[in-house]
């Protein structure tokens, strides 16, 4: 009995120890828990402040901005620039008529006034989206020790304005330019180097294709290399219908705006001394004299195909002209017989 008894108490000392050691891993779990919960409060705390405080410094970055320029593109008296091409420098002129540009040294080159005046107005108004103001930082570090873009403009009143543009800033945001007069350096827009990366061919003049309709056009004469001319008129049914042919209509207007070069002297080099192809279109067109009279009078147009480009497109210049240009393959098919 008492050997019972005593097991009783055996078990009774061994449950009661047993949950005392189950509270106290209750108590340390519940500790640790806390902890590791407050830990994780205090990163994501830690986090949310940290983005917060970058998204101000973007927020500041992007409103805050440095004024580099500030001009207008009458106050330009010329603008230079030097990029992976070439050199190219233009200069206002004053004359009866008007101001008006040319390039210097090739006073015969033919401006496209509009591109250049794109050019000058990505410069009248330049505002910088960021400053760097380490002292000391060697240029290679921007991409500004040996700069592939440079420029200078001149104004009118005698005022100097030279820079140079280096790497790409992080993230896109722009490019790094250097005011070279002051030394700053900022970050400015990627439209800015776009327009001084334009090439020669890109500042030339195209010409004006002479245009017409169908309806006043009387011959298509389509000649290919080696082979018998293809002559195509209107036909005139009984009725009076006048059906046309469908080279009329691709005839009406020639359309090849990218210029390959503007002052051709060797024509071989592009296969237009013979070329190709040839598409001579035979048009009226109505003239009125001095006393108001108006007569018809005979017009010609010629488009003349030569060799393949690299990109399997055509060289082709209209009316014997020194400009060669390239016309898409697309749009010389039209004229090659199938």
């Amino acid at each position: 009995m008492e050997a019972r008894e005593e097991r009783i108490k055996r078990l009774k000392r061994l449950k009661q120890k047993r949950m005392i050691t189950v509270l106290v891993l209750l108590v340390l779990l519940i500790g640790l828990g806390g902890g590791y919960y407050a830990a994780v409060q205090y990163r994501e705390k830690k986090a949310r402040e940290e983005a917060q405080r970058k998204e101000e410094e973007e927020n500041a970055a992007k409103t805050e901005e440095f004024i580099i320029t500030e001009f207008s593109f009458n106050d330009v008296a010329a603008i230079e620039y030097t990029n992976g091409e070439g050199t190219y420098c233009f200069v206002k002129t004053e004359s009866d008529t008007g101001n008006s540009w040319v390039r210097e040294g090739k006073e015969d080159f033919p401006i496209k006034l509009s591109k250049l005046q794109t050019i000058i107005l990505s410069l009248c108004k330049l505002n910088g989206t960021a400053k760097i103001s380490e002292a000391g930082e060697p240029l290679s570090n921007y991409g500004l020790a040996e700069p592939v873009i440079s420029g200078k403009v001149t104004l009118q009143d005698g005022t100097v304005w030279q820079f140079s543009l280096g790497d790409e800033a992080p993230y896109s945001s722009g490019y790094y330019l250097l005011e070279k007069e002051t030394g700053d350096i900022y970050v400015v827009a990627s439209s800015v180097r776009t327009q001084l990366s334009t090439t020669e061919m890109k500042l030339v003049q195209e010409e004006t294709f002479p245009q017409t309709t169908q309806e006043k056009m009387t011959e298509v004469r389509v000649e290919l290399r080696g082979e018998d001319a293809l002559s195509y008129v209107p036909q005139t049914a009984e009725d009076g219908t006048v059906t046309y042919p469908s080279i009329f209509a691709d005839c009406e207007k020639f359309i090849a705006t990218t210029i390959q070069e503007y002052n051709c002297t060797d024509f071989s080099e592009y296969g237009l001394e013979e070329p190709y192809l040839t598409v001579t279109v035979y048009y009226t067109e109505n003239v009125t004299d001095q006393d108001g009279n108006t007569t018809k009078e005979n017009r010609t147009v010629t488009l003349e195909l030569g060799d393949l480009t690299v990109s399997n497109n055509y060289y082709a210049r209209v009316n014997g002209s020194p400009y060669v240009y390239i016309m898409t393959a697309a749009h010389a098919q039209k004229y090659i017989p199938q």
